[in-house]
């Protein structure tokens, strides 16, 4: 059969309910309708026809059989299209006029039939441009009102929220969030890990080495991940609605409500995994070690923690930076681990802070000193500890309950370990004289006088 007498290979794109008896009636109608209205035509040869399910039609991003279709009319298998409308073909003027011209240059057609249409008419792609800009406006009305009507319900409290990446929660038949009592100590843990002293970094290295389980079942876990759960407000059993919204309706970007739109804050929507006022606790020290870093100018607030406990924690008492460790050698081969003032050589070859450097051993002595001290003066510190839990700093009770809960039973120490200097210290102060101010979280600061020569 020669190139002129050839049938043209016509093919039917359609969208269909997403209701599922309405979806097979639909799609077997519109399979019926264009099988017959091809086959009719001594012209056409049909090609099949290709359904999506009545999914927003603002982009094709998520459109299977649109995509299929458009590769098949890449792959040669297609010279015409018919649809029923504008509307059902695309409501983005761009996507529907760049696949229109896509499909003009390879010498496919597509037709219209509500607007009458065929787009390898001289005076198709004119008409089509108006009428594709129609459709965008109604498809951005569309998206208005239903914006209207989220912000509407959320007005009322009335929302449902996914917790497909949510860990701790489930929820139930209505939409609300019900507490999955094993992840639900997952949280737990991770709250009380932070208060007591250790980095996000740390307890992701923990929970990964002990195999904990995240919120699809993996034991990989992220910092970001571990610090926003940290910050979540769900925890405590309220909810922020809308702390994103779309910008566009044609692309869907979503970003980051920084007070462009309302936000609607909802009291006691859920049970709460995270008792509220350690939830505050949590926020107040997360806001202290901001506080820190910038106070001291450091950008960590504990590198290295399991071999290095005293990161960060060692400040100079002549400019208020934080000591680094060193790792000397003696003439004799013995190694020693020094520290010293992250400013004294700033500048290579040039002396910037003067104040001495400090022996770990002589740092690991005054903590358990000083340590040792509080306990054998546990009566005068236990009622300081009871005047915090009375007071209205949140992280104050927090810590003098932390206190009287661990030295309840203990006894003096020998030698320090890494959790429990995370757990108690806040940072030990070297003066050029000698003398080390050993702060605790709780306030309490103990002088110590250094055997350095």
């Amino acid at each position: 059969m020669s190139q002129s007498a050839r049938k043209l290979r016509v093919a039917a794109y359609c969208r269909v309910s997403t209701a599922q008896e309405e979806q097979l009636l639909s799609y077997e109608n519109q399979v019926n309708y264009y099988t017959t209205f091809i086959n009719e035509n001594p012209i056409y040869e049909y090609a099949g026809t290709y359904a999506d399910e009545g999914i927003s039609a603002t982009n094709t991003k998520k459109r299977d059989e649109f995509k299929r279709m458009i590769a098949d009319c890449r792959a040669g298998k297609i010279d015409m299209i018919i649809t029923k409308s504008i509307s059902r073909f695309a409501r983005n003027t761009l996507d529907c006029l760049n696949y229109v011209r896509e499909l003009k240059e390879l010498g496919i057609g597509i037709i219209f039939e509500k607007e009458n249409i065929n787009t390898l008419d001289a005076k198709g792609e004119v008409l089509l441009t108006i009428l594709s800009s129609l459709a965008q406006d109604e498809s951005r009305s569309i998206s208005e009102n239903s914006t209207w009507g989220i912000r509407r319900r959320f007005e009322k409290g009335q929302h449902k929220m996914s917790t497909k990446r949510f860990l701790g929660y489930d929820t139930d038949e209505n939409g609300k969030l019900v507490i999955n009592k094993k992840q639900a100590q997952v949280v737990k843990r991770l709250y009380s890990e932070f208060l007591r002293g250790k980095t996000v970094d740390y307890i992701k290295r923990i929970f990964e080495q002990e195999g904990v389980k995240n919120w699809d079942g993996g034991t990989k876990w992220q910092t970001t991940t571990l610090q926003s759960m940290l910050e979540n407000e769900k925890y405590k059993g309220d909810a922020i609605l809308q702390k994103s919204y779309t910008t566009d309706f044609l692309s869907k970007k979503r970003v980051m409500n920084n007070g462009e739109i309302q936000k609607f804050y909802i009291e006691d929507d859920h049970e709460a995994i995270i008792e509220p006022w350690i939830w505050e606790c949590v926020q107040l020290e997360i806001k202290r070690r901001k506080r820190y870093l910038q106070e001291h100018e450091t950008n960590s607030y504990s590198n290295n923690t399991e071999k290095n406990p005293f990161a960060s924690k060692i400040v100079c008492g002549v400019c208020g930076k934080v000591f680094a460790r060193k790792g000397w050698r003696s003439s004799r081969g013995v190694d020693r681990k020094v520290w010293q003032c992250s400013e004294r050589y700033k500048v290579k070859g040039v002396m910037g802070c003067a104040n001495r450097q400090v022996e770990e051993s002589t740092l690991e002595k005054a903590f358990v000193m000083a340590w040792n001290g509080i306990l054998e003066n546990k009566e005068y510190f236990w009622k300081k500890w009871e005047e915090q839990k009375n007071g209205k700093d949140l992280l104050l009770i927090y810590r003098g309950k932390d206190f009287q809960e661990f030295t309840r039973d203990s006894g003096p120490i020998k030698k320090m370990e890494t959790d429990f200097i995370l757990r108690v210290l806040d940072y030990v102060k070297v003066f050029e004289d000698g003398t080390l101010m050993v702060v605790f979280l709780d306030g309490t600061e103990i002088e110590c006088k250094s055997e350095e020569e």
